[in-house]
């Protein structure tokens, strides 16, 4: 049933105008002849009723009076004028029964006017003539349980007709005890005519029947119906007139300019009409205002149009014009919108970009593809970006950006992809470069850290050559010499790890480890500068993803600024290692003067040093934070006249 009715609704909802106006005056009209003529119907009836309870009460009233002469005055003076002759056990009907007489009177009333109908009635009557029907005997009930009601009038159905009926409780009266009581105090005469057996149980002031007079009102009704029908069949006629004049005027006036203005508006869409186009406005009321309205918003979307060709031929012209692959995908990897490097890229077949459709879902988990960061965008509903090393061994940096529905699901991502091998092979270079400048610094330290050991060696060769001793003595000094030699390996080995040139190897590595690494490499420096170190490194800290190698090469340009920032001064160095919020921290602070405020926004930048020439490239801090970057974090700087302290910042995932 819902259904229907919404499918009805839709219908309604796609009808044309001049049908919904059609629809609403005849039904505005239909529902005004209905309502009135019910109003017509309803006052007549009203009327009626009025009028002929006017006439019942007017009538009862009457034969009230002409009972009220007969018991008061009329009956008195027949029985004084029987007692008188010795005739008191006689009963005249004729005058003594108020009843007898009210009927009578009705009688010939209904002689003259017809259809009123007078009765008198009692559930225990003297005359069975008299005895109450089941109407009179609801009425009677009525007054019984009503006594403080004078009358009752209303239409009831009685023997298939209307009637209007107005009834008045008979109250028995003292007087009315001599008939209608016991059988010893009643006229013989009276008992001779309507002979009974047993007395009459009625008390003063009960109720004992009813008086009524109705009228059929089926005839008057009917009459009021068919002049009711008749006011509306004359009223619907009247009207149809009134909506064909309203109907031709709607049409003339208001559908037929609207649809010639639709008609246009299908012909703009359609293209076979021109945007740029002026109607004439014949009239100056609410539809040439209208009119007016279309002339200039076709104006304006003209221009806007134009304008807009203009700015989508100079995006289109931008779009092309950038250098790096940049296109719109769909989720199914499907390529929407491309630039020409873009498209470039797919005819060459590179692998950062998306060349025929794929099902994210079932995404090869043994081959890390560009379809991997689509669904990882698909699946978190944010941008990524990564750096990628593609099958064709070229360095990518891969960016997308998600386009969202209405309801926040992803339906286009934005990709643009950048080739960034020789970017990276500078920044190779650039580290490499950085490194042996480290190196440098470490130069002397590892020069003490080797001839340590070498005079040790020396000492016990020259031992070996010119001493006699036994055999466990030599065996002692040739043990110093193996360990000596060793510990030379090892800074050699250490040495040459850290200079040469690597790929990014990632392995899950102890940060913990690699900053103790940098502070053995850096201790000869630090304790020739009287510097304290404070090693706060947390044991919850655990192994991370990370080329060590390079992260190493950070903590070791970090440290070494440290050195050179508390140079000429006792300072301290504090290492601190901490968990906070999925990432894993690694802080650097010095005691040294802090880094100047014109300085500050510099320090990243490369080739920029405050240190003197030859004892600095000016790379450290920008290798170290391309490094960071590119193992997906942060470097943090903090500083005041206090010192400096960087912290670096690593995913733990």
């Amino acid at each position: 049933m819902q259904t229907l009715l919404k499918f009805k609704i839709m219908k309604l909802k796609n009808l044309s105008l001049n049908t919904k106006f059609t629809l609403s005056i005849s039904l505005i009209i239909f529902a005004f002849c209905v309502i009135f003529s019910f109003l017509i119907y309803y006052h007549l009836k009203q009327k009626v009723i009025e009028d002929a309870n006017e006439k019942t009460r007017i009538i009862i009233t009457q034969i009230d009076a002409l009972g009220n002469y007969v018991k008061e005055e009329l009956r008195p003076a027949i029985f004084k004028l029987l007692h008188e002759t010795g005739k008191k056990d006689e009963f005249i009907v004729e005058g003594m029964s108020t009843t007898h007489v009210r009927l009578s009177v009705m009688k010939r009333f209904n002689n003259k006017i017809g259809n009123y109908t007078y009765k008198r009635v009692s559930l225990e009557p003297i005359n069975p003539l008299h005895k109450a029907d089941a109407l009179h005997a609801k009425l009677i009930d009525y007054f019984q349980r009503n006594p403080d009601k004078e009358s009752w009038s209303g239409i009831v159905k009685s023997e298939s007709q209307e009637l209007l009926i107005m009834a008045k409780p008979i109250v028995v009266e003292k007087g009315c005890l001599i008939c209608h009581g016991k059988i010893k105090d009643a006229p013989k005469a009276l008992l001779k005519m309507f002979p009974r057996e047993q007395d009459f149980k009625w008390k003063e002031g009960e109720i004992m029947g009813v008086e009524s007079v109705s009228l059929p009102i089926a005839s008057t009704l009917g009459e009021i119906k068919g002049v009711a029908i008749s006011t509306f069949l004359f009223g619907v006629v009247s009207l149809i007139f009134l909506f064909v004049a309203l109907q031709g005027a709607f049409w003339s006036f208001v559908i037929k300019p609207l649809k010639r203005l639709s008609s246009l508006f299908r012909g703009i869409v359609n293209g076979t009409e021109p945007l740029n186009q002026t109607i004439e406005a014949k009239t100056k009321d609410e539809i040439g205002e209208l009119i007016f309205s279309f002339n200039q918003m076709s104006k304006y979307l003209f221009e806007a149009q134009e304008a807009t060709k203009k700015y989508a031929e100079t995006l289109q012209t931008i779009f092309e014009g950038i250098t790096d692959p940049l296109a719109l995908v769909n989720p199914d990897c499907t390529v929407e919108m491309t630039n020409h490097a873009y498209r470039t890229w797919m005819i060459e077949g590179r692998a950062a970009v998306f060349n025929e459709r794929c099902d994210p879902e079932r995404v090869d988990p043994d081959k890390f593809c560009p379809v991997h960061f689509l669904k990882k965008v698909i699946d978190t509903k944010k941008p990524f970006s990564e750096y990628w090393e593609g099958e064709d061994q070229k360095h990518y940096f891969i960016h997308l950006y998600p386009i969202f529905d209405d309801k926040g699901n992803v339906i286009k991502l934005v990709h643009y992809v950048k080739d960034i091998t020789e970017k990276r092979k500078i920044e190779e270079q650039m580290r490499i470069t950085e490194k042996l400048a480290a190196i440098g610094q470490l130069s002397a330290g590892l020069a003490h850290e080797i001839n340590n050991p070498l005079g040790g060696i020396k000492l016990c060769f020259n031992n070996l050559i010119s001493t006699e001793m036994d055999e466990e003595t030599k065996n002692r000094h040739i043990e110093v010499i193996n360990q000596g030699l060793t510990k030379i390996q090892e800074i050699i080995k250490q040495l040459l790890d850290f200079s040469k040139q690597s790929e990014l190897v990632i392995s899950l590595v102890s940060v913990n480890s690699l900053v103790e690494n940098v502070l053995k490499l850096t201790d000869y420096l630090i304790s020739k500068k009287g510097i304290k170190v404070i090693k706060k490194l947390s044991a919850d800290v655990p192994e991370i993803m990370v080329d060590s190698n390079k992260i190493e090469q950070v903590f070791l340009n970090i440290v070494l600024n440290a050195i050179q920032a508390m140079d000429g001064k006792e300072g301290t160095l504090t290492v601190q290692s901490y968990l906070k919020n999925g990432y894993c921290y690694i802080s650097f602070t010095d005691t040294g003067p802090g880094i100047p405020d014109e300085i500050f926004p510099k320090i990243f930048d490369p080739f920029f040093t405050t240190k003197p020439v030859g004892e600095g490239t000016g790379l450290g801090l920008s290798v170290s934070k391309s490094i960071v970057e590119q193992h997906n974090g942060r470097i943090l700087v903090e500083t005041s006249n206090r010192g400096s302290t960087f912290t670096v910042e690593l995913p733990v995932k």
